[in-house]
């Protein structure tokens, strides 16, 4: 995937819904735009490329090309954490790297949105798996008390990306479409 297009199909999507978003907002004041920073981090890639156990090459290739992304104001909001923020949560016990119910192979947080729902790709097939609120003991995920239930959300990392920009490009019409939302 180019990342790289990817960012400025984004930046382009975010210049169309933000109008509409600051209109709806204004008497709030003028609101923080949603970036897509692009500058890769050579100190937390060389970490990461280093992890115990090594991190998903999909993983990798994004964070070769884009830092973070923050999309607040894109419906329930999207956040794509920072490279060291993955890095960090790999020996966090709040953050899941299991979940047996959905997968047997392990996972790395790397997303999230406003509702507190994390995105963790498969460290062997590159799967972007969806985790709703629900408990999580020493890494190990442990339900959901969202009715939408955790589960395989886009086949890597591009697709859920492309899913991301879709939910962008939609989210600028006036007829925005909730049926896109992950």
């Amino acid at each position: 995937m180019d990342y790289l297009r990817w960012r400025d199909d984004m930046r382009r999507a975010i210049d169309g819904y933000l109008p509409r978003i600051q209109a709806i907002f204004a008497r709030f004041g003028q609101l923080e735009p949603d970036t897509v920073t692009d500058e890769a981090d050579p100190v937390a890639l060389r970490k990461a490329r280093e992890a115990d156990p090594p991190l998903p090459p999909s993983l990798l290739e994004l964070y070769a090309s884009i830092r973070e992304a923050s999309f607040e104001h894109l419906h329930n909001a999207y956040f794509i954490h920072s490279l060291d923020w993955v890095l960090d949560s790999l020996h966090r016990s709040g953050i899941p790297a299991w979940a047996p119910e959905v997968t047997a192979e392990r996972l790395a947080v790397f997303a999230s949105d406003g509702g507190g729902r994390t995105f963790a790709v498969g460290y062997r097939s590159g799967t972007v798996f969806r985790l709703p609120v629900g408990g999580v003991v020493d890494q190990v995920y442990e339900g959901s008390i969202d009715a939408i239930g955790p589960g395989g959300i886009a086949k890597d990392i591009p697709d859920f990306l492309d899913r991301l920009l879709r939910i962008a490009e939609a989210f600028s019409d006036e007829d925005y479409q909730e049926h896109l939302i992950m």
